[in-house]
């Protein structure tokens, strides 16, 4: 009988990665042996992304690949977990027989006991956690699911309501992950700006913020996911003056055209949400602004698409993602006539790239002769090149700064821009900071 190993497969969002993390952290614990090989694997575990069409097909595109290790590997087990499993559980059961449990997103607890054979365990993120990304920085969730209504998306049908964590359970967690190095933490839910409204007493993200800035040994606080309809008049002035929270915000404003806006269920109008974005630039001047956008929503007509585009090119975000309308079943948008073709929300989606790709160019030429603060990601050997990321970039989605030789990932440096490309900075070593 072979020893057993376990592999983990993590698809989709950061949010997985956590769910990832808890599980990986919890067999070590129970010295429950993982490989970074699945061909040594004896079980397979792979957590699902259902978020769109093409998360499902990479998915099942995975879980086959994975299956055929049953037949030419030592692979004897092969679970699914994750959002797909959630909500596709019955359809996956009877559509492939070669994945022999399902775990939904919702099931973590049980999935660790069924692992461990140990039924006291708790899916508990500041008891089981083995971090997978570099151990400089970490995501932090801070909430389950999502009250959001948007017309477009099944992510409550697979994550529920939204359910809190408590701030003492977050500190708790956050101390644990400065101790092991961590110094820039990323906050993360589905909508980080109405978390600890379902708490009691109720609470809010400011407040968790001064909390976690507190805490020592974390340098950066990066915020993610939110909800332009719930920014509330505190956070603003708080992220304005904050030490550690930085001047960096991923809002998903999905559309500027107010009548998509209102069939999209986002909550603001157009006029609405350009006076938000202003008034974030107005009162965080260096405020660097993520957002993402959805194009091909039905019943977008070339004219609102223009306004979308027109706008993209008047706000210059300083980082953008671009997505073509999926439709979900299940959700209110579903309903409606999809009948713009894939191939001309491709089209869309390229122009609004095109145009953001040309801002990228031209924010990060601005740039050049001046001196940034980054933080170190990783060493390329092979071409002696060193990655990291200024404040105004989140790993692996935004831009990286490029320095030749080989520096510590972990450690601050003061770089000066010499060069740039559309996305990415080139610097030189001006002194190591910490």
């Amino acid at each position: 009988m072979n020893r057993e190993k376990i592999y983990i497969i993590t698809l989709g969002c950061a949010k997985n990665l956590v769910d990832s993390e808890i599980i990986s952290g919890g067999l070590a614990e129970n010295h429950i042996e993982l490989t970074e090989n699945p061909e040594q694997a004896t079980k397979i575990i792979i957590n699902t992304c259902g978020f769109i069409e093409s998360a499902r097909e990479e998915s099942i595109d995975t879980i086959l690949e994975a299956a055929q290790l049953k037949h030419n590997g030592i692979l004897r087990e092969l679970i699914v977990i994750g959002c797909m499993s959630e909500r596709y559980s019955a359809e996956m059961q009877n559509e492939l027989p070669e994945v022999d449990h399902f775990f939904g997103a919702n099931r973590m607890k049980e999935l660790l006991q069924y692992l461990t054979g140990k039924n006291y365990l708790a899916y508990d993120p500041a008891l089981w956690r083995k971090i997978m990304t570099p151990r400089h920085y970490a995501f932090l969730k801070i909430a389950e699911g999502c009250d959001n209504v948007c017309s477009f998306c099944s992510i409550p049908l697979m994550r529920g309501k939204q359910i809190s964590r408590s701030i003492e359970s977050l500190m708790k967690e956050t101390e644990l992950l400065a101790k092991r190095g961590v110094k820039e933490l990323i906050v993360i839910a589905q909508d980080t700006t109405s978390y600890g409204w379902d708490l009691t007493p109720r609470s809010s993200l400011t407040e968790l913020l001064k909390e976690l800035e507190s805490i020592d040994g974390i340098e950066w606080i990066r915020l993610h996911y939110a909800h332009p309809s719930h920014l509330g008049p505190e956070l603003i002035p708080f992220l304005a003056n904050s030490k550690k929270v930085l001047p960096y915000l991923d809002i998903p404003i999905q559309h500027i055209n107010s009548q998509l806006l209102k069939e999209m269920k986002r909550g603001l109008d157009g006029a609405a949400i350009q006076k938000l974005l202003e008034q974030l630039r107005k009162k965080i001047p260096n405020i660097a602004i993520r957002s993402s956008l959805i194009v091909g929503y039905p019943g977008e007509t070339k004219t609102m698409f223009q306004e979308l585009l027109d706008f993209v090119k008047e706000f210059r975000f300083d980082r953008l993602g671009v997505f073509t309308y999926s439709e979900e079943e299940g959700t209110a948008a579903a309903e409606k006539n999809d009948s713009i073709s894939q191939k001309e929300k491709e089209r869309r989606m390229a122009a609004i790239m095109n145009a953001q790709q040309q801002i990228s160019l031209e924010n990060n030429q601005a740039l050049v002769g001046t001196s940034q603060k980054v933080l170190i990601d990783y060493y390329d050997a092979e071409n002696n090149e060193s990655y990291g990321r200024t404040y105004r970039d989140s790993p692996d989605i935004d831009n990286a700064v490029i320095v030749a030789g080989k520096l510590e990932p972990g450690q601050f440096f003061d770089v000066e821009i010499t060069d740039t490309l559309e996305y990415d900075l080139f610097g030189e070593i001006l002194s190591k900071l910490r």
